[in-house]
């Protein structure tokens, strides 16, 4: 008789299955005509780029921008990565292939850290991926988001393990990977804030820490293993940063992308992308109720047994919950709260299994008289019945947003590329147009993309009046202004949103229309 647990082991027939069903979910999430955010045509414009041998290191399509003159590809690893599928797809098809790709591998990674810390039914907790509503979404766009947590997962193994090489490989290619890499430095300080607390409840010597201060110098002296880890993970974020094809420009990018944008947040002084905006509490909690009601319920359990708790698990309530904040301010933090709720809640079942005397509740349930058992399955059941239409709408209810469709504003990009100099400046209605016109055509120049901050850091009185004319507010002659201040020959339009400025444009004598269809509108400056 065959034995299915070595064939398992031997042919990870766990791994394949697991494969195989995230990239079917993640697959059909993917399979239509639309790019769910602007911002994938820009990573598909760069991976193109370096699948054809180009490096960029500065960003002439974006004029009025700190990025002109000292670009900074802080995904470079992750345009580097995405490069071979556009060698066999279209680009815009090959980001959405890598995108399921990445995601897959991810949930892989993850499930390989649940069998290295011996959790308990890990492909279960690797499963319940399908039900994180919030995070597929975000996981589904073009970004480096799987490929981050891909890391992040890896951090945590080398860190709990003690992996001091495989700490500062991390290290450098999360800086490679992604702009956030400073959530090492995040990671590595809660590490070594939770191994106190966790050695400190071993011991039963919880304090409460009021008017008291963690020495965290103190404990590196009782634990040099610990300044060894924390150092080789340090050394590999200095060595990314400096040992960088945008060094030293790439130090004043990563303020303004991971300071000013990624946690100041200039949202309340003009308009961001929506993912800066904070979540409410409902909104949070919906992106993933099964989630977090377990959770709530093994944290209940933990602190009723404070003692038995597992590093690992004060680790990831700490940094779920430090998450959990963040997103209340920036809903686009739900991408990490959600994985290390996940990652609590299947490092708490396991110090739960740890303790709980099963032949105890074994016993208490035989003593139940047959009709009470009966009337407990029965409810158990009904209430199985009622939580799964909410567990399939969870599954697919994940869809790409219909705005940006795959052939996004080509037309007009064919007809500015053929109809205008090259190198001349487009003026165009909205900076998250940006990505969309640098993939469909280099040809042109054009004002602002990615973020407002970029222009805001350039120039706050030209974004002042980079957003008046766009919204509509400068009535009389628009054009002028945009001639003199933008040296901009043409100005394109996207009828989305931007009803006022196109009358604006309409009554103005120096703008001529001189290409429209249904969606955009050209314009010449006379």
């Amino acid at each position: 008789m065959l034995n299915i647990k070595k064939l398992k082991e031997k042919y990870k027939i766990d791994y394949w299955l697991l494969a195989f069903t995230m990239s079917i979910y993640y697959g059909q999430i993917q399979w239509n005509n639309f790019i769910g955010d602007p911002d994938g045509f820009y990573h598909a414009k760069l991976a193109q780029l370096i699948s054809q041998g180009i490096f960029i290191k500065s960003l002439p399509w974006m004029q009025f921008s700190t990025l002109k003159d000292n670009f900074t590809d802080h995904q470079l690893l992750y345009h580097i990565l995405l490069a071979p599928f556009t060698i066999f797809w279209d680009p815009l098809l090959a980001v959405k292939i890598a995108t399921v790709f990445f995601s897959m591998a991810m949930i892989l990674i993850f499930y390989w850290l649940l069998k290295k810390f011996k959790i308990p039914w890990p492909l279960i907790f690797a499963l319940s991926f399908l039900i994180l509503n919030g995070l597929n979404w975000r996981i589904s766009l073009i970004k480096v988001n799987s490929l981050s947590l891909l890391i992040i997962y890896l951090i945590i193994y080398a860190l709990f393990k003690q992996k001091y090489l495989l700490s500062t490989l991390l290290g450098i290619l999360f800086v490679w990977l992604y702009g956030g890499w400073p959530m090492a430095l995040v990671i590595l300080t809660v590490y070594i804030l939770s191994e106190k607390i966790y050695r400190q409840l071993s011991k039963h010597k919880l304090k409460i820490f009021i008017n008291q201060r963690i020495e965290i110098l103190d404990h590196f002296k009782k634990r040099p293993k610990l300044l060894k880890t924390a150092s080789y993970l340090l050394a590999g974020l200095i060595t990314g940063l400096i040992v960088n094809p945008y060094w030293p420009q790439n130090i004043y990018f990563y303020y303004q992308q991971f300071l000013q944008i990624g946690v100041i947040n200039m949202g309340d002084k003009f308009t961001v992308g929506s993912e800066w905006y904070g979540a409410t509490l409902s909104q949070i909690v919906s992106s993933a109720p099964h989630l977090f009601a377990v959770a709530l319920l093994a944290m209940a359990v933990l602190l009723l047994n404070i003692k038995k708790t597992s590093h690992l698990s004060i680790f990831s309530f700490l940094m779920a919950l430090g998450f959990f904040l963040l997103t209340l301010k920036s809903k686009r933090y739900i991408e990490y709260c959600l994985p290390f709720a996940l990652l609590f809640t299947a490092s708490a079942t396991k110090d739960i299994n740890k303790f709980l005397d099963k032949k105890k509740y074994l016993i208490k349930w035989q003593n139940f008289s047959s009709k009470m058992r009966l009337y407990l399955m029965i409810f158990f059941t009904l209430l199985l019945i009622m939580i799964m239409p909410i567990t399939y709408d969870k599954i697919l209810n994940v869809r790409l947003s219909g705005r940006y469709e795959i052939n996004q504003f080509v037309p007009a990009s064919q007809w500015l590329e053929k109809n205008t100099p090259k190198n001349s400046i487009v003026f165009h209605s909205d900076w998250d147009e940006w990505p969309i016109l640098f993939y469909n055509s280099s040809h042109n120049y054009y004002i602002i993309g990615l973020d407002p901050t970029f222009i805001e850091n350039y120039d706050a009185n030209l974004h002042w009046l980079y957003r008046e004319l766009t919204y509509g507010n400068i009535s009389y002659k628009p054009a002028s202004y945009i001639k003199k201040y933008f040296q901009a020959q043409y100005i394109f339009v996207d009828k989305f949103g931007h009803d006022q400025m196109i009358k604006n444009l309409f009554r103005d004598q120096g703008a001529k229309e001189v290409y429209q269809n249904d969606k955009t509108i050209i314009y010449r400056i006379i």
